[in-house]
C-alpha cells in the first residue's frame, strides 16, 4: 500500500521539510504516540503510578496482542521488556549451554551480541563460530548447511545489521535450523517495522526488537518472541512475578 506522505508529514511535530536520516537509531515518533505518553504522565501525577495502570490496563494489556499480529504468533509467546538488548539477552541466556556446545553466527553479527557468544563461550567451555557469506555479503546458507552436526547448539542471526541494506536469509535459515532440531534467535531490531515478520516462516524459536525505530514508538519498550515450542527447555536468568 501506497504511503500517503503528507499525512505522515502532518502527523510529526519537525519542522516543515526535515529530512529525518536517523530512523535506524530512532524515528520520530508521531504525534499520537506523543501525546499518549504525556496523558499518561498527566494521569500518574493525578492518580498515582499504580492506579494509573489499573485505569489503562486494556490498552496495555493491548499491547500483547498487536505484537503477536505484527509477527503471526500467540499473545502468551510474547514478553515486552524495556528494549530489544533486554529481550535478546533474556532469550540467550535462558538457553542452556554445556561444554563443547557450538554457537553458529553470521560474519555481519551485531558487536553486542557477539561479546554474548563469547562470554558464554569462555564461561562455558563452548565454541563460537561464524557461517561465511556469498558475494553480496549475507550469510552463505550453502556453508551453514555444511557446519551442522550435533554440537551445533544454537544458531543466532542479525537479520538487518546495524550498517549498510543487507538483508540475511532468516526464513533458509530458519529451515536449516528446524531440520536439525536446533534453537534459532534472531535480532529484528532493524527489520521490525520495514519487513514483514513471520515467526512460522522464518520458524525461529526466538526474535527480539525494538519499538523506537521502524515502528516508530516511544524508547524504552522492546518485545521478545518465545516458541511455546521450547519454553521448557529453557532456564530464564532471573525470575520474577511475571
Amino acid at each position: 500500500m501506497p504511503i500517503d506522505k503528507e499525512s505522515v508529514s502532518a502527523d510529526l511535530l519537525c519542522d516543515a521539510g526535515v529530512a529525518h536520516l536517523d530512523n535506524a537509531g530512532a524515528a520520530l515518533m508521531p504525534r499520537c504516540v506523543l501525546e499518549t505518553q504525556i496523558d499518561h504522565l498527566r494521569l500518574e501525577a493525578a492518580v498515582g503510578g499504580y492506579e494509573a495502570e489499573r485505569l489503562r490496563s486494556a490498552q496495555l494489556d493491548a499491547v500483547y496482542d498487536s505484537v503477536a499480529r505484527l509477527l503471526n504468533c500467540r499473545r502468551d509467546e510474547v514478553a515486552i521488556v524495556e528494549n530489544a538488548t533486554v529481550g535478546w539477552m533474556m532469550a540467550f541466556y535462558a538457553i542452556p549451554f554445556e561444554p563443547g556446545d557450538r554457537i553458529l553466527t553470521a560474519e555481519a553479527e551485531y558487536a553486542s551480541n557477539y561479546l554474548a557468544y563469547l562470554q558464554i563461550a569462555r564461561d562455558r567451555g563452548m565454541v563460537v563460530e561464524t557461517v561465511p557469506s556469498t558475494a553480496d555479503g549475507e550469510l552463505c546458507t550453502e556453508s551453514l548447511g555444511k557446519m551442522i552436526n550435533e554440537r551445533v547448539k544454537l544458531i543466532s542471526i542479525t537479520h538487518v545489521p546495524t550498517n549498510g541494506g543487507l538483508v540475511n536469509p532468516v526464513e533458509e535459515i530458519g529451515a536449516i535450523a528446524r531440520a536439525n532440531d536446533i534453537l534459532y534467535l534472531v535480532d529484528a531490531c532493524q527489520s521490525a517495522g520495514q519487513i514483514s515478520l513471520d515467526v512460522d516462516a522464518i520458524q525461529c524459536d526466538f526474535l527480539s526488537a525494538t519499538g523506537r525505530k521502524w515502528l516508530r514508538g516511544p524508547r524504552g519498550v522492546g518485545f521478545l518472541y518465545v516458541s511455546n515450542r521450547i519454553l521448557d527447555s529453557l532456564h530464564p536468568p532471573m525470575i520474577d512475578l511475571f
